[in-house]
């Protein structure tokens, strides 16, 4: 027996690290909560409609699209709640995560959400030690100067 979904919910996409992943109505929440959301959301940054545990992604992506926001969210949710970063810096950080994601999922792409690859590069994510901004930054100049050579 499957209970109905609260709006702006339209489908449960899984359970990752102990969130549950939702695919929501983009128009919905842009129209009643939040004019600027994009994409996907988590508690940290959208606490106010972000309920505690959740995911959001938009249903207006593209499967990769919506695989990648998914990282992006969690790894941003937990650079904000568990370690203290602001925005603006967690924001950078699962940026540059999420478009390590993209060419992996470009290079073998699925027709539907891959929650298994997401899971994967999570895991990945929380082994390393997390940087302070000037190192990520310093890390993140280094990997686009080394990509431009090779």
């Amino acid at each position: 027996m499957s209970t109905k979904l609260r709006p702006p919910r339209l489908r449960r996409l899984g359970k990752l690290a102990g969130l549950t992943i939702y695919l929501v109505s983009g128009e919905q929440v842009r129209n009643k909560s939040d004019i600027d959301f994009t994409q996907g959301g988590n508690e940290a940054i959208y606490p106010t409609y972000v309920p505690v545990g959740e995911i959001w992604v938009d249903d207006a992506m593209h499967a990769l699209d919506r695989s990648a926001t998914i990282l992006h969210e969690m790894v941003e949710r937990d650079l904000m709640l568990h370690h203290g970063m602001d925005y603006d810096h967690a924001h950078e950080v699962a940026s540059s995560r999420e478009r390590v994601l993209r060419k992996e999922l470009a290079r073998n792409p699925s027709s539907k959400v891959d929650l298994r690859r997401v899971g994967r590069a999570y895991g990945a994510y929380l082994r390393e030690p997390k940087l302070t901004r000037s190192q990520q930054l310093n890390h993140d100049i280094a990997e686009s100067v080394g990509r431009k050579r090779a």
